[in-house]
């Protein structure tokens, strides 16, 4: 069994034609990035969700962590920073809706300190660090799940297709959080291999910066019956509770409870149209048809997605083997289609899973593949196509809106990483029958 699962040479047949379709692409949001500083864009259309970071930990430090919920001071102190940067007509109008920051007050310490900074500086010194965490785990992670078996030309075409991944784009466009969950999720995935299951469960409770995404796991963990994950990520989300706790007292978590039902019910700054779920889908269909029918196809995607995950996990792979870390790349990739918050810069998460069926060759790599590239593919057609309908309409732009598109390109790409789990699930039961 050991030599069954053993990892594998990537096939490079065809990499004569991909190497060139990754740089294209890397070009692509190089001239996204360098569209908006060269037109002055230094947070309105991009970084936003730096300036929510930025304005909570400022809050933090002057009033305490009890007072970074109030949306009152986060509007306050977030119009005070796009006035820094010279924005001064309707700063507190529709077009710059409060940015809320829905984290345990333990995960906003990093931003205490990058508050004392300029917005901008703190930026580029915010996301540097990341993309070199990001780059320095990958390169670990690799490492440790194929040692001495995979060469160091598949570890770098591996990590340039994770680098080119449009989560991950899009994640460092907004300055967001999510190369935390990628390291908690490698993590988890080692720990869980190695069997080491405490430990395991410990790494899963750093998914709590983000909670929507334990929606799914943690029952089934109940169901699976893996007590000692469990109570290691009850230790550790006992530590960030008590914690959060500790700063905030109960007034500032009953205000985090309170931001978190505005959230379900939709804010303005949550942009709902262009999340990854079976909400977007509904809300979209309701707004391009003028009726209610999106949520029966709603509620019909997210049953027959609970379904799918309950054919994934009936025969309880053993915990850690590659059929168990298959499943959970399935389970993961049902929550961000399940949960009712779910931007594209979430989809980080499966990073890890993803590289280790990849490493294994339990999916085909152009699942892999496909889901890096299509939707900066998509995207870049749409511009071109664009950029021919004004020269031949003479016309400002066509009638669409990038964002909702590129949200449908992942919230079908992760069906299809769902789809592509179950399919394997079922081959692995046919063959031991």
């Amino acid at each position: 069994m050991q030599n069954k699962w053993k990892a594998k040479h990537l096939n490079f047949k065809q990499l004569d034609w991909k190497i060139p379709l990754l740089v294209c692409i890397a070009c692509f949001y190089l001239a996204i990035l360098g569209n908006g500083i060269l037109k002055g864009n230094k947070f309105a259309q991009y970084r936003g969700d730096y300036i929510a970071f930025w304005s909570v930990g400022k809050i933090a430090n002057e009033k305490g962590f009890s007072e970074i919920y109030n949306l009152n001071n986060l509007q306050s102190v977030q119009s005070q920073g796009v006035k820094s940067l010279g924005f001064i007509e309707n700063i507190d109008g529709p077009s710059n809706p409060i940015i809320p920051v829905p984290y345990f007050s333990i995960f906003v310490i990093p931003f205490q300190l990058l508050s004392k900074v300029p917005l901008v500086l703190g930026y580029w010194l915010w996301t540097t660090f990341n993309l070199v965490v990001l780059i320095g785990y990958l390169v670990f992670y690799l490492r440790k799940i194929n040692p001495g078996t995979v060469t160091r030309i598949s570890n770098l075409y591996l990590l340039s297709i994770m680098l080119i991944a449009y989560p991950l784009f899009i994640n460092f466009l907004n300055a967001q959080v999510e190369v935390f969950l990628v390291v908690c999720a490698g993590e988890f995935i080692r720990s869980a291999v190695g069997k080491k299951p405490l430990l395991s469960g410990i790494w899963l409770g750093g998914l709590l910066l983000k909670p929507q995404l334990l929606i799914l796991i943690i029952p089934i963990f109940l169901i699976m019956r893996h007590w000692k994950v469990l109570l290691g990520f009850i230790l550790s989300s006992g530590i960030i509770l008590a914690t959060s706790l500790l700063l905030s007292g109960i007034s500032g978590l009953k205000a985090l409870i309170n931001l978190w039902t505005q959230y379900s019910s939709g804010m303005s700054s949550n942009f709902t149209q262009a999340m990854i779920n079976w909400r977007m889908v509904g809300i979209n269909h309701n707004t391009f048809t003028g009726t209610s029918i999106g949520w029966v196809i709603t509620g019909l995607g997210m049953a027959l997605t609970i379904l799918a995950v309950y054919f994934l996990i009936k025969k309880n792979p053993s915990f850690g083997s590659p059929q168990w870390v298959m499943s959970m790349l399935g389970v993961f990739s049902a929550t961000l289609a399940l949960t009712w918050h779910s931007h594209y810069h979430m989809a980080m998460v499966l990073i890890p899973f993803l590289i280790f069926v990849s490493v294994y060759q339990l999916l085909p790599q152009k699942i892999l593949f496909s889901w890096a590239i299509i939707t900066p593919v998509v995207l870049l057609g749409i511009m071109i196509v664009d950029l021919f309908f004004r020269v031949l309409t003479r016309s400002n732009s066509m009638n669409y809106d990038v964002l909702i598109l590129a949200a449908f390109s992942g919230f079908i790409l992760n069906i299809v990483v769902l789809i592509s789990t179950l399919r394997f699930s079922n081959n692995q039961n046919m063959q031991k029958c």
